[in-house]
């Protein structure tokens, strides 16, 4: 990765249009490509209990977005490229909606009606505020707050940024005093202008030239479906939501602790084996997600990720130990070259296109090693918020896992593919794989496969394949 760069990073001076991030100029033209979808929306719901300052509250919103320029910009084309605007302002216009008149029982039923059609309703990148928020009143303490952004201008890195700045401008407020916030070094727009101009020359070729030769002819991954694939990918899907056994989650992160390598590694190997006993492949790609902020944007709100593609090879009878060695180093790999955006790795590997299918992979894995930040509101207690379920699926199938408590971990599938009650036998079989994995580590991959109590047949369903 390259080193030193808030000495290369420079602030524009012009505050026009200005070129869009990689990643942000490929959500923008898929945007595009599928008008009127939710598919890129990020909804987070929590739980606030107290003496609520309302006016406050919406105040601070404001201030946020004046603060954070991404939050207060406009996507559109000019001379053929995507480009964002600066508005100078642009209130948040915070939504009340009165509930305390509903019965108890049905009060969190509305909210999470409401909600899920926000978290649906799309984004026109081109004219919406593209962030929405509402305060849903249940009684004289009791309230949920829902966000909703899109991802051209937020990632998960965003959440903890946001509900910071968030929570400091409240509690200056009701104080009346004034917020202590570090100062904003590089807004998103800066980040895009340095992206561009280092990605090019030699260091542009090098990574080029590792993408290919690491992911030059890697096979598709497909697993026992319950449905014939459609030709055209359609991001019809749910997310399954689950909590893992406590208990599961203390022993894999002693063990994992034991054999030296970080719970999201150790997850992703014991990933890889559950993708190899459904689908009977060894040579297995899987894409995750990992923030790519830089010195100079540790407090910046914005599209700061980028998804790596990570192939491993099982051949030969590897045990989970051996695996986990391959993923550790192939990871520490992928990290220094992330420079490469994804929609950059496609153009360099070039790899047959199939519009049933994303590129390069189709299952997508993410490990948390922290629960999502919470607001720190004067006087209020606030809940870890929920990451709602906005109908979609960007990939055939996706597994988070939130490794610290095991909890808010999902599977989101594509439900065009899988039925509900596979995905439910999904989670039940990655569980006992990941006990039998930690219970006998040196077990050959071979001998695994036969374990019929850890990984179910599939021969019910089948692999029904295309239409």
């Amino acid at each position: 990765m390259l080193n030193d760069t808030t000495r290369q990073i420079q602030i524009r001076s012009a505050k026009g249009p200005a070129r869009l991030s990689f990643g942000a100029e490929s959500l923008w033209y898929l945007d595009r490509l599928t008008p009127n979808s939710p598919v890129y929306n990020v909804p987070f719901l929590c739980r606030l209990r107290g003496k609520l300052d309302v006016s406050a509250f919406r105040k601070s919103l404001d201030a946020l977005v004046d603060r954070q320029e991404v939050l207060r910009s406009q996507f559109l084309p000019l001379a053929g490229c995507p480009v964002s605007f600066v508005l100078h302002k642009r209130p948040v216009g915070l939504k009340e909606v009165e509930l305390g008149f509903l019965p108890d029982w049905q009060q969190e039923a509305e909210v999470q009606r409401r909600a899920k059609e926000e978290a649906m309703r799309p984004f026109n990148l081109a004219r919406d505020p593209l962030l929405r928020a509402f305060l849903y009143r249940l009684a004289e303490q009791e309230y949920r707050f829902l966000f909703v952004t899109h991802h051209i201008i937020f990632e998960l890195g965003s959440l903890a940024i946001l509900y910071r700045d968030l929570s400091c401008f409240y509690n200056a407020f009701v104080s009346a005093g004034s917020a202590q916030l570090p100062d904003l070094t590089f807004h998103a727009s800066d980040f895009a202008r340095w992206q561009r101009k280092v990605l090019e020359g030699e260091h542009l070729e090098k990574l080029n030239r590792y993408w290919r030769r690491q992911l030059s002819g890697a096979p598709t991954l497909d697993l026992p479906l319950d449905f014939p694939r459609p030709r055209i990918h359609t991001h019809r899907g749910i997310r399954y939501f689950f909590e893992m056994a406590p208990e599961l989650v203390s022993q894999a992160n002693l063990f994992f602790r034991h054999t030296g390598t970080t719970p999201y590694r150790g997850l992703l190997a014991a990933f890889y084996i559950f993708l190899h006993c459904y689908s009977g492949l060894t040579d297995i790609s899987v894409g995750s997600p990992f923030a790519s902020r830089c010195p100079g944007i540790e407090n910046t709100i914005g599209f700061f990720a980028n998804t790596l593609v990570l192939r491993i090879d099982l051949s030969g009878d590897p045990n989970f130990r051996d695996i986990i060695k391959k993923v550790d180093r192939t990871v520490l790999r992928a990290m220094a070259n992330s420079d490469l955006s994804f929609e950059k790795i496609v153009e360099a590997v070039q790899p047959p296109r199939d519009p049933s299918r994303t590129p390069l992979f189709q299952i997508s894995f993410r490990g948390r090693t922290q629960p999502y930040s919470s607001l720190q509101l004067s006087r209020i207690a606030a809940d870890s918020p929920e990451f709602l379920d906005n109908g979609t699926a960007k990939f055939d199938l996706a597994l988070e896992l939130e490794a610290s408590t095991g909890k808010a971990c999902f599977f989101e599938y594509c439900s065009d593919l899988f039925k509900p009650q596979t995905i439910r036998e999904m989670k039940d079989n990655f569980e006992a794989l990941l006990g039998a994995l930690i219970a006998e580590p040196n077990l050959p991959l071979t001998t695994v496969r036969e374990v019929k109590r850890i990984i179910r047949s599939k021969a019910h369903t089948g692999n029904v394949g295309s239409c």
